[in-house]
């Protein structure tokens, strides 16, 4: 006799799942992380801040990431950024379920900006090298064609 499955909401796990789990081997995500923690930042001119008083901060490489993860799916404004951050299963394990908000993330960004232009330079001659991606040449030809189109016949 089967049965169904259904989500079961109240479960309560003897371990917490780890955040490894979440994640296959080849999500774009791991590529993200990999090559973000091979940058030496403070080299590139990232602000990489350190302080004794108030309250923690996001470091730079933890923007960074989330900064590059975005662009490569297609968040482009900080407000977005935010919203995925708790909603985007790559976003949650890329940023280890710290939720920046929009002000910090815009922040990094506008501080960032020149930097992070270079940065995504050697992302994309990594992913170049590695096989990930590929400059193919789409061209259209740019042939005009007088047409008749209208209904009327």
């Amino acid at each position: 006799m089967s049965h169904q499955i259904k989500a079961e909401y109240d479960q309560i796990f003897l371990f917490p799942p780890n955040l490894e789990d979440l994640l296959s081997a080849d999500h774009p995500a791991r590529f993200v992380r990999e090559v973000v923690d091979q940058l030496d930042l403070k080299g590139l001119g990232f602000k990489v801040d350190t302080n004794e008083e108030g309250r923690p901060f996001y470091s730079s490489d933890l923007l960074l990431k989330v900064w590059i993860f975005g662009y490569f799916n297609k968040y482009l404004s900080s407000r977005q950024l935010e919203r995925q951050c708790r909603q985007d299963i790559g976003l949650v394990w890329l940023s280890g379920m710290n939720y920046p908000d929009h002000n910090t993330l815009w922040r990094f960004w506008k501080n960032n900006k020149e930097r992070m232009e270079g940065v995504f330079k050697q992302i994309v001659g990594i992913s170049m090298k590695v096989g990930l991606i590929d400059m193919t040449l789409n061209a259209l030809d740019g042939t005009k064609l007088k047409a008749y189109s209208s209904n009327r016949g």
